[in-house]
């Protein structure tokens, strides 16, 4: 019997931790729900684009994004991975243009920029760098589409 029983909880956590559409999910004062549920969700979600393919997955943890959260474009190609904790941006994200060159990177820290952000050209070329500390811009730099410093 306790066998059955410990079978029967493992296939409520496994069914519990399946991914959710975010379109389902219900925003209630800036925190993610059930329907008809009084508590605030927490587990992976995703949502696709209409042709099926994945446009963005994460997971929320008591009603907010919290972890990793990834988006791609419509084709396929990955567009960005942030990182959050409570709904605030927390660690390294990075931003790809559509043909897969990088577009952004840079960390944040409880919701502000923190540190080296980078961004670069289509191309690939360095476009600007700017310093962060505490969300408070420090310094930067801008590179034109030659390469020079401007």
């Amino acid at each position: 019997m306790k066998r059955l029983w410990l079978i029967i909880l493992l296939l409520l956590i496994i069914g519990c931790s399946k991914p959710i559409d975010d379109s389902l999910l219900v925003e209630k004062g800036g925190l993610m729900y059930l329907p008809d549920s009084d508590r605030t969700y927490t587990g992976k979600a995703f949502k696709n684009y209409k042709a099926g393919n994945k446009e963005y997955e994460g997971t929320y943890k008591n009603g907010k994004v919290d972890g990793l959260l990834t988006m791609w474009y419509e084709g396929g190609q990955k567009k960005a991975e942030q990182y959050f904790k409570g709904d605030k941006l927390n660690g390294l994200s990075t931003y790809w243009y559509e043909n897969g060159q990088k577009k952004e990177e840079g960390i944040g820290n409880d919701g502000k920029l923190d540190g080296l952000w980078t961004w670069w050209y289509e191309n690939g070329q360095k476009k600007e760098e700017k310093n962060y500390n505490d969300g408070i811009l420090i310094d930067e730099k801008n590179w034109n589409t030659d390469g020079n410093v401007e």
